[in-house]
């Protein structure tokens, strides 16, 4: 069986790099020595990534994680989905107001941006969003 290379979590993911090799490289010596330009490249990403994180909610998983892209593209057919009850809205803006991403869930509910944190529908004084699978039925 064909298995592809893992470019996306050897050139991109710092995650490994975070949980595993900056610990191993602090603790030894010799890698340390051994550390090259992979090993720099992913450590300067991952600083970008932290500085970032200060003014942007989830920088990592909101512009470069490919899994949440192809999870945001079946958002809109979910079976756990968000519902606007227009009639109990008010147009006050709370729902838009919580979100950390930005998502205005009165223009769309399911956004492809969404990742199911539920603010929306708890900052909502009126009720009006309702989430689960199939809500409102």
């Amino acid at each position: 069986m064909w298995r592809g290379s893992p470019w996306f979590c050897k050139l991109v993911c710092p995650s490994g790099t975070l949980f595993g090799g900056v610990p191993l490289v602090a603790a030894n010596e010799r890698l340390r020595a051994a550390a090259g330009w992979l090993f720099a490249w992913k450590l300067a990403l991952l600083v970008v990534l932290l500085l970032l994180s200060v003014a942007v909610y989830r920088p990592f998983c909101r512009y470069l994680c490919p899994l949440g892209t192809i999870y945001g593209m079946f958002n809109s057919v979910s079976i756990y989905r968000y519902t606007l009850d227009g009639a109990k809205c008010t147009d006050c803006g709370a729902c838009a107001g919580a979100c950390k991403l930005n998502i205005d869930p009165r223009v769309n509910a399911n956004a492809s941006a969404c990742i199911r944190c539920g603010a929306c529908a708890s900052a909502c004084p009126h009720g009006a969003i309702s989430r689960g699978c199939f809500p409102g039925k």
